[in-house]
């Protein structure tokens, strides 16, 4: 490809090869033009000057021989490479994120307090339904314990409030076995509702107490130990128990597996 002073040497070389033409087509004109040429001086050289003026004038705006033209060419686009343009930024976007920093700023201590009682108001929640969750639990615990072991009734709400009281008094009313029947009752009613022994319907005499062993101090084991042990005397071995007897056991009950005092006599 020719440059563009190539060019303009080309057009410079054209303009002249037209004025040399111009001046032979001159030479060659006849006598009446000369002698008009003649009558009127300078006439005909400044057509021929305005007409090599007007070529130059033509070629230089000539968009292909003025020496200046633009080329594109494709070429790859590296991804590394940063955008040398800029998205421009929106002034009202800036302009809502400065009132929101004010905004948080004046309200900061307002937050971190509300955010503090939100807190308390959830933990307060979620201890009250723990709570709940957990009275639920014992109540399910309570309505599924056994109501009877082997045909006897350990419900509480079928005992008296003070079973060794009431005991003592069939006791002294002659009446042993219905008094060991009320204290072995009242035993594994607390077993069962108080230290949670998992005393099944059909469990023996045998099996609550080696159920209660794992659950019982040794006082209140052995207290149970005894009521047992007498129950079975009376009323399968058919041994009469002494009164002294008697007034231990019934005695005994309130102090072992109710906390309360021994009332400390026969009435």
């Amino acid at each position: 490809m020719r440059s563009g002073a190539d060019l303009i040497r080309l057009a410079v070389l054209a303009a002249a090869c037209a004025a040399g033409a111009a001046r032979a087509q001159d030479a060659a004109a006849p006598p009446p033009a000369a002698a008009s040429a003649a009558s009127a001086p300078g006439t005909g050289g400044d057509q021929r000057a305005a007409r090599i003026e007007k070529a130059v004038d033509d070629l230089r705006a000539d968009p292909l021989l003025s020496g200046k033209h633009m080329e594109k060419r494709p070429r790859w686009i590296d991804d590394d490479e940063p955008a040398k343009k800029k998205l421009p930024v929106d002034s009202s976007l800036l302009g809502w994120l400065a009132a929101l920093g004010r905004f948080l700023s004046d309200t900061s201590r307002f937050l971190l307090w509300g955010g503090v009682a939100v807190l308390v108001a959830l933990l307060l929640v979620s201890a009250r339904h723990l709570v709940n969750l957990r009275a639920f639990e014992r109540r399910a615990k309570a309505d599924a314990a056994v109501s009877h072991v082997r045909d006897l009734d350990v419900r509480p709400e079928s005992l008296p409030d003070d079973v060794g009281a009431a005991a003592w008094a069939l006791w002294q009313a002659g009446r042993v076995q219905d008094a060991l029947s009320l204290l072995y009752r009242g035993a594994l009613s607390r077993l069962i509702h108080k230290y949670r022994v998992p005393i099944t319907s059909s469990a023996t005499e045998g099996e609550c107490l080696e159920l209660a062993r794992a659950g019982l101090e040794t006082p209140t084991l052995r207290y149970v130990t005894q009521v047992v042990r007498a129950w079975e005397a009376s009323i399968y071995g058919g041994r009469a128990l002494s009164l002294a007897m008697g007034e231990a056991l019934c005695t005994g009950f309130g102090e072992r597996l109710d906390g309360r005092a021994s009332a400390g006599g026969a009435a």
